[in-house]
């Protein structure tokens, strides 16, 4: 009497394998589009609260929480970024906090991104409600979106810009613009 024996064969076990290697190849990439498209949105989110904490900030002090040089529009280096920072999260003569921080946060970057870069903030230095298409980021964004030549009608300006390979990239503006990297609070 012979018994039969319900078995894999090698073959059908190869088979197998190869087929969820075939679906997890399909399916490992788009993971990755949409940990991206997260991380955009994470970071739009921040913009504007940024945004907002700076301006709830200037209304509080009637003065940005950033010195910036010169009488025009600038974008806030780095050392001043991290500086208003620490006076967003609660580093004040009020000990008010404007800006609530998360993970994204180190004290000698200041409020990251999340790729781990620090935003980049744009004021509104002469007080007359617009940024000038003069900075960099508001004349490459606008070019790409066929308003070359605006001023931004808004007192602050922040941006990320997203999805970069290298510092080296992340100086390209007008690339990042046209692929739609960066990521704008205007």
């Amino acid at each position: 009497m012979k018994t039969s024996s319900k078995r894999f064969t090698l073959i059908e076990l190869l088979v197998v394998i190869a087929i969820i290697g075939i679906l997890a190849g399909l399916v490992f990439p788009a993971l990755g589009v949409v940990r991206n498209n997260a991380k955009k949105s994470k970071a739009s989110s921040e913009c504007q609260s940024l945004k907002t904490a700076i301006i709830m900030y200037e209304s509080e002090f009637s003065c940005w929480p950033a010195k910036v040089s010169g009488s025009t529009d600038a974008l806030v280096g780095s050392s001043d970024y991290i500086q208003m920072c620490k006076i967003l999260t609660g580093e004040n003569s009020k000990k008010m906090v404007f800006y609530e921080v998360g993970v994204g946060y180190d004290e000698s970057k200041g409020i990251l991104d999340p790729w781990g870069r620090p935003y980049q903030v744009i004021l509104d230095v002469d007080y007359d409600g617009k940024i000038k298409n003069t900075v960099e980021a508001v004349s490459a964004v606008n070019a790409v979106n066929g308003r070359s030549g605006q001023d931004l009608r808004t007192k602050v300006g922040v941006y990320s810009f997203g999805v970069v390979e290298t510092d080296k990239d992340a100086k390209k503006l007008d690339k990042l613009a046209s692929r739609k990297k960066l990521v704008i609070s205007w």
